[in-house]
């Protein structure tokens, strides 16, 4: 089996984002490259890199001479980013190989279940594993590439979402009726209940943010 190594970038890359995700850096407030290099032991050069990265994706803003900043969160955002995510992640699914799809289920199963089983903190993470797993043999790489990069736009916002148990059951519930449709080879059917899957709900999403997400 080949071993890979990812590009330092990479790593720093993914590592920052998990911080801004839980809200390390407050939005607003630049982030200081030098105290940050420091923390993850890395030199500046590809600790830029990383966050020039970011800035690409729309998580950080970067500002001529004055460095890179976390970008505000808007409601606006996330109504318009997660239909453009559900549309996505169904051309993706119509794209899968059935009997990999079906194979899956269990897999998606024992995944929506665990994301009850862990502090509400991991269940975002766990989410995201779910829906790899769901796509995961999508032959189209540019448009799973795509997902990816409207994802992490709204990683904060997900990070709040699933810190309810509510919300959690929600979604445990919703990963179950797309691997039940797809168990039953009705492939509609579990389009329909995905596009449900990334539908915001106007009155949780207005909770989050009130609640001081930005």
């Amino acid at each position: 089996m080949a071993i890979t190594k990812r590009p330092l970038r990479e790593q720093i890359r993914d590592e920052v984002l998990a911080r801004l995700v839980r809200g390390d850096y407050p939005v607003g407030e630049r982030i200081n490259e030098g105290q940050l290099a420091d923390d993850l032991g890395v030199s500046r050069t590809p600790l830029r890199e990383a966050l020039a990265g970011l800035a690409q994706e729309g998580v950080l803003e970067l500002r001529p001479n004055r460095g890179f900043w976390l970008s505000p969160l808007t409601v606006d955002e996330v109504k318009e980013t997660y239909p453009i995510i559900g549309a996505l992640e169904v051309a993706a699914l119509r794209k899968c190989a059935i009997d990999v799809l079906v194979a899956s289920v269990p897999r998606l199963n024992e995944l929506a279940q665990r994301m009850l089983d862990v502090d509400p903190i991991q269940a975002g993470t766990i989410d995201d594993q779910w829906h790899d797993e769901l796509l995961k043999s999508c032959p189209n790489k540019r448009l799973l590439q795509l997902i990816k990069a409207q994802k992490t736009v709204v990683h904060r916002y997900e990070f709040a979402y699933f810190t309810s148990r509510k919300r959690i059951m929600r979604a445990e519930t919703q990963h179950r009726m797309i691997a039940k449709a797809i168990l039953e080879h009705d492939m509609d059917r579990a389009a329909g209940e995905l596009i449900g899957n990334w539908t915001v709900d106007p009155g949780v999403l207005r909770e989050i943010f009130d609640q001081g997400l930005s």
